[in-house]
């Protein structure tokens, strides 16, 4: 059975990591050996970039320059780890992808088309995602959790109206790409639950 490249997506505080965590507990007991990395990440240069761009305490950047430092550690992510893994038939589950760029980085149609065209050239000849899970909740249950929990990041820290927007460029993600994604409402459901949907939805998409 081909490998398959799965992204975890959503919220700040919707539970994506935790399930993403899940998901990799089924697949190692199916024998499919999967590979779980986190985006920025699991490189060096990942690491480094993600403590740059999640400071709380850094400058304001622009949009755009924040989606390139993000597409520079997707690109080593994708050549030194998702690639090579998906060559050797190993599943892979990505906690945040190119998704949460147009999520956190897009303010218009201009810079979703932007993020679009880097997408194209950073990552179309290496990998593409065969299936995308957001996971949904309202902004404000989001921002009440990211602010109960430990101490923010940059991108938590911006407040209630940028958590409106994360989400509403989610549902538009959903619009662009359907066929790839499944938007799932975590509000007042429990773990167990979520996860026999991201199961069943798995497996249907990797019979498909």
């Amino acid at each position: 059975m081909k490998a398959k490249f799965w992204v975890f997506e959503g919220m700040d505080g919707a539970g994506k990591s935790t399930q993403a965590g899940l998901l990799f507990e089924k697949l190692s007991a199916e024998g499919r050996n999967p590979l779980h990395v986190r985006e920025p990440g699991t490189t060096m240069l990942g690491e480094s970039l993600r403590k740059m761009l999640l400071d709380a305490d850094r400058e304001d950047w622009h949009q755009r320059s924040e989606a390139l430092l993000f597409f520079a550690a997707r690109n080593e992510l994708l050549r030194q780890q998702i690639g090579p893994a998906l060559q050797a038939g190993h599943d892979v589950i990505c906690d945040r992808f190119t998704p949460s760029t147009f999520a956190y980085q897009a303010k218009d149609s201009s810079d979703f088309d932007f993020i679009a065209g880097i997408h194209q050239l950073v990552v179309a000849d290496i990998a593409q995602p065969d299936g995308v899970i957001i996971f949904d909740c309202k902004p404000e249950t989001s921002y009440q959790r990211v602010c109960d929990g430990s101490k923010q990041d940059g991108f938590e820290s911006r407040g209630i109206e940028f958590q409106r927007k994360v989400r509403e460029n989610y549902h538009q993600f959903y619009q662009r790409f359907p066929d790839i994604t499944l938007v799932i409402d975590c509000e007042e459901r429990n773990i167990d639950d979520i996860h026999d949907q991201v199961a069943q939805w798995v497996d249907d998409k990797r019979n498909d």
